[in-house]
């Protein structure tokens, strides 16, 4: 976990050193022809300071980490702080918490500047609720970034209802929910813990909360998703959850793939092209694809370093039904066979197969309902019957969909 840890850190070293070559001159070009829209170079910036952030804990576990840590922050404050962040800091005050990101954590890890901090205040000035209309998880952030760096006064708002409201409170669409959802609800614990720094009370019952990430990750690994997978599975050290066998599945789908490539590999990321490409460029096409992926497990991996956060050495075998990961995986053997999930499921001894089996489910029940195949559904249920997997939210969600489709006459 700690070797982890210190690729995330090197790998952040790399692109923040550089970080020139995706400055704003640059980024339009380099961004689309690598698919990646919007300022790379803001994103950069602000989520290797938060990198930082989520590794401070640890530092004592490893002395490199701190070193490699001190190293990227030298080098970040520059960019964290150039004439366009203050600009846009002075030009966009109802923004400046956003524009100031990194500015605010190097500041909190001891690398403050007075100057910037001036500037800040007089933009907060206009007041703490100043600026666009925010969703419950984006203003979870903001009072986040309020407690990073105390300037200004704090957003008005009780982070209970507002937990309440974003995805992290409510119930998610497990059938139907998109990326961005899952994105708001993985956002919503990280905001709401401070990266796992305390503990997150006036929320859901943590079985329903464990019971939606899974079925989360059932949509991440579908998809071969490994940014969103991580930043799901972060939900389990940062709530101080205990690691469920689907979490401890996926997780080890994603060492295999870091372990693979030397980086977890983004959405972006094109194997042939990579494999084409040598030197400087290959390196260059790797950080602009995965970066954030790589990141991504740097912090899940960060995260799961505190006591008793660290998810167990293998997939727990167990399960209600023996026999449930076969059963459904016959189901499921005919699509989709590049999901990343395969061939480590059918790597698992049957009874870790049955432990799995929630996954599988939510996986088959998602693909039929945006099929629009009710038979399926249909099948999913009764093999979710025959092993007693009905408590989840999917065959909860599915069987209330078949009750709609009665009333249609489907």
């Amino acid at each position: 976990m700690i070797r982890r840890v210190l690729n995330a850190l090197n790998i952040g070293r790399q692109v923040v050193g550089g970080i020139s070559d995706t400055a704003p001159t640059n980024t339009e070009t380099d961004t689309k022809a690598e698919g990646i829209k919007g300022s790379l170079w803001e994103k950069i910036v602000s989520e290797t300071a938060m990198l930082l952030l989520c590794v401070e804990p640890i530092r004592g576990l490893d002395e490199r980490i701190g070193e490699q840590a001190a190293i990227i922050a030298n080098v970040l404050a520059k960019h964290a702080r150039n004439t366009d962040v203050r600009a846009a800091i002075c030009l966009d005050p109802g923004l400046a918490r956003d524009h100031a990101v990194a500015h605010a954590i190097l500041s909190r890890l001891g690398f403050p500047d007075p100057d910037v901090d001036a500037l800040f205040s007089k933009s907060l000035a206009m007041g703490p609720n100043f600026g666009p209309e925010r969703l419950p998880h984006r203003r979870l952030e903001q009072t986040w970034l309020s407690r990073v760096w105390n300037i200004g006064e704090p957003p008005s708002c009780d982070e209970s209802p507002l937990l309440a409201e974003s995805m992290l409170g409510r119930p998610l669409d497990v059938l139907g929910c998109t990326r961005f959802d899952i994105y708001a609800f993985t956002h919503a614990a990280m905001y709401a813990s401070d990266l796992g720094s305390h503990q997150v009370a006036g929320i859901r019952q943590q079985t329903d909360i464990v019971a939606d990430a899974e079925a989360a990750l059932a949509y991440s690994l579908d998809s071969n998703d490994f940014d969103l997978t991580a930043e799901v599975l972060m939900t389990w050290p940062m709530l101080r959850l205990t690691w469920s066998p689907v979490a401890r599945f996926a997780f080890g789908i994603l060492a295999q793939e870091e372990e693979r490539l030397g980086f977890l590999p983004g959405l972006a990321f094109d194997p042939a092209r990579y494999q084409a490409l040598r030197g400087q460029e290959r390196s260059r096409f790797a950080h602009l694809t995965s970066y954030h992926a790589s990141y991504t497990m740097g912090f899940l991996c960060a995260a799961a370093l505190r006591d008793g956060c660290t998810p167990p050495s293998a997939v727990p075998a167990g399960g209600r039904s023996c026999g449930a990961g076969a059963a459904l995986l016959r189901l499921l053997a005919t699509e989709n066979p590049t999901s990343c999930w395969r061939a480590p499921f059918r790597a698992l001894v049957p009874r870790q197969q049955d432990s799995v089996a929630p996954l599988l489910l939510t996986v088959l029940l998602r693909r039929a309902r945006t099929q629009g195949d009710i038979r399926l559904v249909r099948q999913a249920l009764e093999a979710a019957l025959a092993h007693d997997l009905v408590d989840g939210p999917a065959p909860r969600q599915a069987a209330a969909l078949l009750h709609r489709c009665q009333a249609l006459g489907l």
